[in-house]
């Protein structure tokens, strides 16, 4: 599940090498703004196979936020 999230991570912020910090905010990801976000989102969803509701895309404000979500969809 990580090296799936990891990479959708990677495409869609355009992150090519180096690691990737679970803590790393929309501060930390210059291409993480309300657009960036919005594709962050769906390619979750196209990878992964579930929707993510509406609450849940508002609560997913840093890196971890994610895996949480992966979580709690039983992925």
């Amino acid at each position: 599940m990580i090296d799936r999230l990891e990479k959708v991570i990677r495409t869609v912020f355009s992150i090519e090498d180096g690691p990737i910090d679970e803590n790393w905010t929309s501060d930390d990801i210059p291409e993480w703004d309300s657009v960036g976000h919005l594709n962050l989102i769906v390619e979750v969803e196209k990878e992964f196979g579930f929707k993510v509701e509406i609450e849940e895309m508002f609560e997913i404000e840093k890196l971890k936020d994610l895996s949480t979500l992966l979580t709690k969809k039983g992925v």
